[in-house]
């Protein structure tokens, strides 16, 4: 079974208008003029549609915040539930034609809609499709990239070719360690309206804060998140949750070290493990240091520091450590190697 979701523009309303020569149009007409009207000439979503759609499909209609925006979505929707088709409409609020609430808030909301119904569809055990054909030119972009880092293929049609073309879903490795390493401050970010002046205290000092401020967008004397930085958050949320599945084991001095921690302690190691187990991290927050055979995770200007080896699939945890306490600084000296370590527990 598929979703598709699928981005709705006015195309339908400007073709009735100029083919009907009449510029005032009713549900009943514009129903008609879709009955009697060929998909490809109807309007942008039932021609790319017309390419794509399949017996047993679901089509939820992304439609903005606008009177015309509505009214195409509905008729759509109408239309294809008249030919057996599941179908709903969904509106994208501040998706308007005022250009600062479009640019500032309509697409970052875009963005969180079609990562909402991304996750719902296939928590429904669906496959998900994009087609991002109707709608404003900024909202085929802000598609893709969704499709892009949660693995959904995205569709439109080619002005040039009048064609329809797959962008499908791209076996990239993301690097997420920008949120990794300052996932604390993203959490923060997100929890609730910040204001600009509170957001760049936090960021100063911080390393990599030139890279953040990519990601983030101001407003009226409020930072958020902007529409790539949403996406790419989300993205990194979702695969870290996915992640959780890799075997974890600790070894017995690391599990004596866990137990004995201190509530903060725990809690950062805790968190430390956490992005252990997610490829992409691992991959690039690795190190090799001297006087081991294992793998230290993380790098960056972090307190704690994990020794870690992978076999057979399974992550093997041999010392948890941290800089404050000079017992990173210890286990480098004693040396860690990974025959010393045993009594392994699977970690939670």
């Amino acid at each position: 079974m598929r979703t598709i979701l699928v981005t709705v523009g006015t195309s339908l309303l400007t073709n009735a208008r100029r083919d009907l020569k009449k510029q005032e149009l009713n549900i009943r007409e514009i129903a008609d003029y879709l009955r009697r009207t060929s998909p490809e000439k109807a309007s942008a979503e039932t021609n790319s549609l017309s390419r794509i759609l399949q017996e047993g499909d679901k089509i939820i209609f992304l439609h903005s915040e606008t009177h015309d925006g509505r009214f195409c979505a509905e008729a759509l929707e109408q239309h294809y539930k008249d030919q057996g088709y599941l179908a709903e409409v969904c509106e994208i609020s501040d998706l308007t034609y005022a250009e600062s609430r479009f640019k500032m808030r309509g697409l970052r909301s875009l963005v969180a809609t079609l990562i909402e119904r991304i996750r719902r569809e296939r928590q429904a055990q669906r496959e998900v499709l994009i087609n991002a054909t109707g709608g404003f030119k900024a909202e085929i972009a802000y598609a893709t990239v969704v499709g892009l880092l949660f693995d959904v293929p995205v569709y439109y049609i080619h002005e040039a070719f009048r064609d329809i073309i797959q962008m499908p879903p791209t076996p990239i490795g993301w690097d997420y360690s920008l949120i990794a390493e300052h996932e604390e401050f993203f959490e923060w970010l997100n929890e609730d309206l910040r204001r600009t002046a509170d957001v760049e205290k936090r960021l100063r000092g911080l390393p990599r804060s030139e890279e953040i401020h990519l990601l983030l967008v101001e407003e009226e004397d409020f930072t958020f998140l902007s529409p790539t930085g949403e996406a790419f958050y989300e993205a990194y949320k979702t695969r870290l949750e996915q992640a959780q599945q890799t075997p974890l084991w600790l070894s017995e001095a690391a599990w004596r070290t866990y137990e004995k921690a201190a509530p903060d302690v725990k809690a950062l190691f805790n968190r430390a493990l956490r992005k252990l187990r997610m490829k992409e991290l691992r991959i690039s927050g690795s190190d090799r240091v001297q006087n081991s055979d294992c793998l230290v995770f993380p790098k960056g200007h972090r307190d704690e520091r994990v020794f870690y080896f992978e076999e057979n699939g399974k992550i093997y945890v041999c010392e948890l450590t941290r800089h404050s306490d000079k017992s990173y600084e210890r286990a480098i000296e004693h040396g860690v190697y990974r025959n010393r370590y045993g009594g392994w527990r699977q970690y939670y």
